[in-house]
């Protein structure tokens, strides 16, 4: 799970737009192992990149490379056991 909204704050106000890009430090230290530092909208996307460059500059967060990828949306039905769901499987079998 990704978090819904961008990571960007400003004097305490977040931004609530959903987030497009996921921004991962490759770690060249730990056999290029990445991690997920953060995600942004495209109206934050430069600041957020330049701010995590600054916190590598400062040690805070593990050097090596910056990179953003775009989120991929994608929509599953999803099966929660409810009698509802019981009752569109067996219909769905008895149409086969």
């Amino acid at each position: 799970m990704i978090p819904e909204h961008c990571s960007f704050v400003s004097e305490g106000t977040k931004c609530l737009l959903p987030p497009e890009f996921i921004i991962e430090v490759e770690d060249e230290t730990d056999d290029n192992s990445k991690f997920m530092i953060g995600v942004s909208c495209s109206d934050h996307r430069v600041f957020l990149e330049n701010k995590f460059y600054l916190l590598q500059k400062k040690n805070a967060i593990p050097s090596g490379k910056i990179s953003l990828t775009n989120i991929r949306i994608i929509h599953t039905d999803c099966v929660k056991g409810t009698r509802e769901d019981e009752e569109e499987i067996q219909i769905k079998r008895l149409d086969t």
